[in-house]
C-alpha cells in the first residue's frame, strides 16, 4: 500500500502511530486563567501567544498597579509576576494581593536575577534569560490548582 501524507509528513499506513483527533487534542489542552504581570511588552506577548496555544485564557497587565486594579474584580488561577516594573513592582503587588485583597493564588515570579530575595509565599520562580517557554508552561501546569 502507498504511504500517506499528513501535515507534509510521509506516514506509513501500516504505522501504529495514531494521530489524535481535534476533539482529543482539545481535551488534552490545558485550561485556566493566567494573569501575566510583565512590563516588557515583547516577552508578555510571546508568553500570551504560547499560553493561549496551550488552551489557557490569558489576562495581561504591564505593571503591578494595573494588575491590582484588575484583581479587585477578576479571578484567575495563577499569576506570572515580574519583579521590576514601573509604578508598582512585583513585591508591592504581591503584598497587596495577599494582605489587602486576601487572595490565595499561586504566583510564579518572572525575573532575570538568579540571586534575589522573593516574598514569602511565592509558589515558584523562572529566570527569564535561562528558561524556555516549554519550561514556563510546565511550571504553570505543575502549579495550577486542581479544579473541583
Amino acid at each position: 500500500m502507498p504511504a500517506l501524507k499528513r501535515n507534509n509528513e510521509v506516514v506509513d499506513d501500516q504505522s501504529t502511530n495514531v494521530q489524535p483527533t481535534q476533539a482529543q487534542e482539545a481535551s488534552q489542552k490545558s485550561s485556566g486563567r493566567i494573569l501575566i504581570v510583565e512590563d516588557e511588552k515583547d516577552y508578555r506577548d510571546v508568553l500570551t501567544e504560547r499560553l493561549e496555544s496551550e488552551g489557557f485564557t490569558v489576562l495581561k497587565a504591564e505593571n503591578g498597579q494595573l494588575a491590582l486594579n484588575l484583581m479587585k474584580n477578576t479571578d484567575v488561577d495563577l499569576i506570572l509576576l515580574d519583579m521590576l516594573m514601573p509604578q508598582m513592582d512585583g513585591t508591592t503587588f504581591f503584598y497587596h494581593l495577599k494582605n489587602t485583597l486576601k487572595k490565595d493564588i499561586p504566583v510564579i515570579i518572572l525575573t532575570n536575577f538568579t540571586e534575589m530575595a522573593y516574598p514569602q509565599g511565592v509558589t515558584d520562580f523562572v529566570v527569564k534569560a535561562n528558561a524556555s517557554l516549554d519550561e514556563v508552561v510546565e511550571k504553570i501546569k505543575n502549579n495550577l490548582p486542581v479544579k473541583k
